[in-house]
């Protein structure tokens, strides 16, 4: 495929909340299938998760081909308003399982980096306090060992983040761009970390109300907490009612939030992906996906 097909352009700052607004009018127009979508997920990753290191390693390896699935469904429904819960699994069709799977398999290498460089700040720093001060008794090595994390610990968390935020920026477009496009997992990767670079204001934007919403409706939750909690010690016969009622609803806001957060994601993920890449035109689509 042309590379200058794939070229990320980029968008005005407050495009960030505009993709929002993108993700909650994909919702809104499927709600109940969306909910399905999520529910069905949240199943797979449980029943994986289950299962010691290779129900982990599978998760790894399968989350970009389920995000690929989802976007093709976030395409179905600008095409004609239509979305299954079966859009989850047509990252596995054959046109795109293997480079959302190699995409998959970066990210095992990327974890791996990362717990590697965490367990060599920590027992690299421990080492190196512990040989530079032999024959002190415990109470003093215990201090030593932690004035000599606390420069090296810094450092080593400072460079994780960074990783962090690479990985997500490599992930960010990827998906998209092997579904939509065609583009190998090498190159949707690389043309994801470079969008996410060039357009860092809006997805600045992005993250600063994705932290203000999440501010206020923890809030929420704290000031409905305690207010139950309250009325539950303060009250008369029925107190222990009044808890378990207020703990169930709670619980079911926590459900309903967690039904909610994931589609406006996924959905705003993909009204970013159109708004860089433009990849809302028929002619750019995945040949293979074209007319399926």
């Amino acid at each position: 495929m042309d590379n200058s097909a794939v070229e990320p352009r980029v968008v005005d700052a407050g495009r960030g909340a505009a993709w929002w607004a993108g993700g909650w009018r994909l919702f809104a127009s499927n709600v109940f299938t969306w909910i399905g979508i999520i529910v069905v997920y949240y199943l797979i990753s449980i029943v994986l998760n289950v299962v010691p290191v290779i129900g982990s390693i599978a998760q790894a390896l399968l989350t970009p081909v389920f995000m690929g699935g989802i976007v093709l469904g976030c395409r179905a429904i600008e095409r004609d308003g239509t979305l299954r819960v079966s859009h989850l699994f047509e990252g596995f069709q054959s046109a795109h399982f293997v480079p959302l799977m190699i995409i998959g398999v970066v990210n095992i290498g990327f974890f791996i980096a990362l717990f590697l460089l965490g367990a060599a700040g920590a027992f690299g720093t421990v080492g190196l306090a512990a040989l530079a001060n032999p024959g002190v008794d415990a109470t003093d090595a215990l201090e030593r060992v932690i004035a000599a994390m606390s420069g090296s610990a810094l450092i080593v968390v400072l460079l994780m983040l960074v990783l962090v935020a690479v990985f997500a920026m490599l992930n960010w477009f990827a998906p998209a761009l092997v579904a939509l496009r065609g583009v190998s997992a090498w190159e949707a990767m690389k043309r994801s970390l470079q969008a996410s670079l060039r357009n860092w204001l809006p997805f600045l934007v992005y993250g600063l109300i994705a932290l203000a919403v999440m501010a206020v409706f923890g809030v929420a939750i704290v000031v409905a907490a305690f207010a139950l909690f309250a009325s539950a010690f303060t009250g008369s016969n029925s107190g222990l009612g009044t808890m378990v009622v207020g703990i169930v609803l709670l619980g079911i806001m926590l459900a309903l939030a967690g039904f909610i957060v994931g589609p406006l994601m996924f959905g705003s993920a993909y009204a970013s992906y159109v708004d860089v890449f433009d990849g809302a035109k028929e002619d750019l689509a995945n040949p293979a996906y074209r007319g399926a």
